[in-house]
Formats: structure tokens, sequence, C-alpha cells
């Protein structure tokens, strides 16, 4: 949920990681052939993004996998990566890959425009088996250190440790969760309707994409987060994030990750009992939240954490959701000791 000039403006944080995370050419992509999804539909042609950092060990067991969040790409984590980042790669190989729906990966938007309405409906653990795949058939990696994710991110996290359970030896989810509570799951039904309601009306784009910027500054940070600004350095702030979704990214392409996430629960495959899900886990776990995320609310993580005896690291922050890049230095330090 950060790809965007406006957000930073609302946070307080330098231009300047956007526009390193601009200039970087485009990730490689690996052909999958068929996928077929957990809701009965198939992407043919699957086609899958990736960046990768750091040398490979001669054992190829030094592997993290960093999972993009929702309306991020891999060029987003860039910045965020790194002897100082949350993940160290001088130590480590990072691959980075694009969720399916990223516009990078396959998503509606590599469909004519006519077509999209027919392009699959998606889930988080879809994106998981995507990444199972790629890293399996294409890259030859039998096994990861670790999978570290940041909001979406942290959703396909958990679900790496329940759905893999002796794949990878360690998990990351920061702002993430195991399944949507009942506000969250309100908050993405609101910026789907919003989506869905104003393309059947004929609404313009920029308008659309203006309503979800507000709808995005109202709860990314906490409302003293956001009085710390101006009114008229908000409403600036969300203008141009609107713009900048415009230009990036299909309506289509957030629509159908807003329906991933809204269905997302790690123990769909354990009848709902999140206790089975539970036992299923065999990675060691540092559940990074915030009791102030108003965006991903951090009670079901919280929860999970209790039942798989996982380390927690609290983060009570005014940045709310985006405490991992206004306490960067504190959290990345965090991570890297963990992982390492």
């Amino acid at each position: 949920m950060l790809r965007r000039a406006g957000l930073l403006l609302l946070s307080g944080l330098s231009l300047s990681t956007l526009a390193h995370a601009t200039v970087q050419q485009d990730p490689r992509v690996a052909s999958l052939g068929t996928c077929r999804l957990s809701g009965g539909g198939t992407l043919a042609n699957c086609r899958i993004g990736y960046r990768t950092f750091g040398r490979l060990s001669a054992a190829r067991d030094n592997v993290v996998l960093i999972p993009t969040w929702l309306q991020g790409r891999s060029e987003d984590w860039i910045p965020l990566i790194g002897h100082r980042g949350y993940v160290d790669t001088t130590r480590f190989h990072v691959i980075i890959v694009d969720a399916l729906g990223d516009g990078h990966s396959s998503s509606p938007s590599s469909l004519p425009e006519h077509g999209r309405a027919a392009f699959p409906e998606l889930s988080i653990a879809d994106m998981v088996t995507s990444q199972y795949r790629l890293l399996t058939e294409k890259l030859d990696i039998k096994h990861l250190h670790a999978v570290v994710g940041f909001s979406m991110g942290g959703m396909q996290a958990f679900e790496w440790a329940v759905r893999y359970p002796t794949f990878l030896d360690r998990a990351v989810p920061i702002a993430g969760s195991p399944r949507l509570g009942a506000f969250d799951h309100l908050l993405w039904t609101a910026h789907l309707q919003e989506i869905e309601n104003g393309l059947r009306a004929g609404i313009p784009p920029d308008s659309i994409w203006a309503q979800l910027a507000r709808l995005e500054a109202l709860l990314i940070q906490t409302p003293a987060g956001v009085n710390r600004l101006t009114r008229d350095s908000v409403m600036a702030a969300t203008s141009a994030q609107a713009s900048i979704y415009r230009k990036a990214w299909a309506l289509e392409d957030f629509a159908a990750q807003l329906k991933a996430i809204r269905q997302h629960d790690v123990s769909r495959a354990f009848g709902g009992d999140m206790a089975r899900a539970a036992k299923a886990v065999r990675a060691q776990v540092l559940i990074v939240h915030s009791p102030d995320d108003h965006m991903v609310t951090s009670g079901p993580a919280v929860e999970f954490a209790r039942m798989i005896r996982a380390r927690a690291l609290l983060i009570p922050s005014e940045c709310g959701h985006i405490a991992i890049f206004c306490q960067q230095d504190t959290l990345a330090a965090a991570v890297r000791a963990f992982l390492q």
C-alpha cells in the first residue's frame, strides 16, 4: 500500500525512495504455463515477474523471498533491502516476486480492455502457489531461509508458513494478517465497491482514483498522524497520490488484488479451523504489528502468534500501517537480527 508520492508526503518521508524505485529496469518474467486457481479458474500463459539481489550460496540455502504488497511492485522494495535494510543482500540471496494482479505478473491489465472482466478471481493462496512454482520449476530453489512481507505481502508470508510449512525456516509478516477481521473486511469492501460501482456507472477513472486516495489517507495513518499536517497539504498529497495511481495502475488490477485480500484466510484449507492451521506451521515466525494500524488490524495476527508461539514485535506509532517506513531503522535491525 505504498507506491505513492502522496503517501510519502503524508508520512513525512523523503520522495527520494520513490525516485530510486522508478529508475529500475523491468523485472524478469517467468512463464509457468497454466496456473490453476483455488477458486476453480485458470490463468493461461501464467507469468510471474521477479527481481534478484545478492549472491546465491553454493548450497543454495540463503534465499529470502519477498512478495509484494497491495498496489506494490517489485521495484518498490529495492530501497528497503541492503546492508542496513530489512534483508541484508550481502548475506542473503533475495528474490522479490511480483504478486499476481500487480501489472508485472499476470493481471487483468495483461488482457485487452474488453476482456478484463473475464480475469478469474485470485486468492492470496494463488499468489503463493505461483511463487512456489517459480522457485521450484524455474529457479531450482528447493528451500527458503525466509519469507519476509509487508501488508498484503505479510498475508502471503502467513500463507507460506501454513501452505508450505517445511519449505521455509523463517517467516516475517509485517503489518499482515492470517485472515481479515471484520473492520478490515469492511474497509476493503468499501474500496472494491468504489471501483466496481464507479466503472459500472461510467465515472471517469480520475474521479475513482481520487476517492480511493482519500479513503487511504483516512486510514493508512492514525488521526493524530494526519492531523500533524494542514488540511491543504493533506488535500495536495491525496491529489498527487491519485495522479500517480491513474498513471501507474489499472483499476481492474487493484480490484483483483482487493478481492484476493477480502477472502484471505489461512485456515480455509482446514475447514476454517485456525487452530489446525496453526499446527501446520513449522517455521520460526516473527510477527511485526502495530495496535495503531487501522488498515490491517492486528488482532488476528496477535492471536495467531499466541497459537504458534511466535515472536511478536509490537510497534505503537502514529504512522499506523506504514510504521515500516517511518521507523525503518529500528524495525529493519530487528528483522535482520531475526533472519541471522
